[in-house]
């Protein structure tokens, strides 16, 4: 038994003195996604998410890239968002930014917002403010907010990098 036990820590140290890891993928996860953003309006955003995860034992990194659709029922304003997110490592904020377009369907306008956030499991926490260098004049939409988005996985694939 005693050898036994002697095999399989030898081995177990040399799998984790190798080079090159032995554990290393490329999770890339694809979906939609629903959110509600709260700031002086409540707004409903529908989108779809890129996620891009590395699957290893030492600094896993992800990122996303997201695209979607927003509505603000009382200003009255239907919009556009396309944003990317960078986490650093396993358990870590989010931080990343989006452009926007808004449009009270006389007049549209152009912004742009950093967010910091935390994703955990299907749900990502975004707070954020909008900068709209041209807004519309009389239209009062969210510069300050926070938002909750729920990323529904529906494709996700695996790649190996130690190829």
């Amino acid at each position: 038994m005693r050898k036994v036990f002697l095999f399989f820590l030898l081995f177990s140290f040399a799998g984790l003195c190798q080079k090159n890891a032995l554990f290393d993928f490329t999770k890339i996860q694809r979906g939609p996604y629903v959110g509600l953003q709260q700031g002086r309006n409540i707004v409903l955003e529908l989108g779809f998410e890129k996620r891009i995860k590395e699957v290893k034992w030492r600094s896993p990194n992800a990122h996303a890239f997201n695209i979607g659709a927003n509505y603000d029922y009382k200003a009255g304003v239907l919009g556009a968002d396309a944003g990317y997110w960078f986490r650093p490592n396993r358990i870590s904020f989010t931080f990343g930014a989006q452009a926007a377009v808004r449009s009270d369907f006389d007049r549209a306008m152009i912004g742009f917002t950093p967010t910091i956030g935390y994703k955990i499991w299907l749900l990502h926490a975004n707070a954020g403010f909008y900068i709209y260098p041209k807004s519309i004049p009389g239209v009062q939409t969210n510069n300050l907010f926070i938002q909750l988005r729920l990323v529904l996985t529906e494709k996700s694939t695996l790649k190996n990098n130690n190829k």
